[in-house]
Formats: C-alpha cells, structure tokens, sequence
C-alpha cells in the first residue's frame, strides 16, 4: 500500500514564515509612519474646523462685541476641552464642534493649541491666529484672515 502524502515540510514552512517575519519588519515602519501621517491631517483638518467655528461665531453681533485684542479659545492637549476668554465666542464655537476636539496623532496630543482672536479696527476684518504650545514653547502659527 502507498500513501500518498502531500503536504508542506517543516523546512519549507520555517523558510516561509522567515521571509514573512523579513517583509513585516520592513514594512511595519513605513505602515506606522504612515498611519501618524493620516492622524496629524486628521487633527489639522479639525483645527481648521474650530477655526471655521470661530468665523461664524464671530460673525455674531454679541459675540464680536464681546471680543477684545486678547480674545483667546484653547483646545487643551490633556483632555482636549475647550476653553475661551470670551463665554459667548466658547458657547457659539462649542454648539458648532461640541464640548471638546480629540486629537488622534501623537504630536498634538503633546500640545496646547491657542485660537487668538484679534477683531479688525474699522475695516470690520477679524484675524484668527492659531499658535501650537509645546512645553509652553509657541512652535508654530497660522494666521486666518475674514472680512
């Protein structure tokens, strides 16, 4: 009687997961560098949500009253909470974006995001700057402009 057995080795299966374990180590860091990528554009584009929200807010008359040079809206890195110096610009921003923005990548996770509103003397302009706090270190700006 003969047997027939078909089948995969042991040596063939080691070789196997071998070149399989190869190809994840060398894929791994580029799929992870990759996937932070994808969350830092996913908080960008929520900042420039809040952003958004604070133009319309601002588009209020009690609520540009209400403003002054030092107007500021945070979005704290520990809990993601909102927080202003201006309760009508807070209470107007977080009907539009809710109580809190989640940061999803590491980098803002790490930061404090400071929203100053500086409105326009008589040309009815209002400037939003978005500063980017590290360790209390500003390390970037970005600068909205709305007539």
């Amino acid at each position: 009687m003969k047997k027939n057995n078909e089948g995969f080795s042991l040596v063939e299966l080691i070789v196997v997961i071998a070149i399989m374990a190869v190809l994840v180590g060398v894929l791994a860091p580029a799929y992870l560098r990759y996937v932070e990528k994808s969350r830092v554009s996913t908080d960008n584009s929520a900042l420039a949500e809040v952003a958004s929200a604070i133009k319309t807010a601002v588009a209020e008359e009690d609520v540009y009253a209400d403003i002054s040079s030092n107007t500021t809206l945070t979005v704290d890195k520990a809990g993601a909470a909102l927080t202003s110096t201006s309760s009508k610009l807070l209470a107007e921003v977080k009907d539009t974006v809710g109580d809190a923005v989640t940061f999803k990548s590491k980098v803002y996770k790490k930061q404090d995001v400071v929203f100053t509103v500086t409105p326009g003397t008589s040309d009815g302009k209002v400037s939003i700057t978005q500063d980017t706090y590290y360790k209390d270190q500003k390390s970037t700006a970005t600068t909205y402009t709305y007539q």
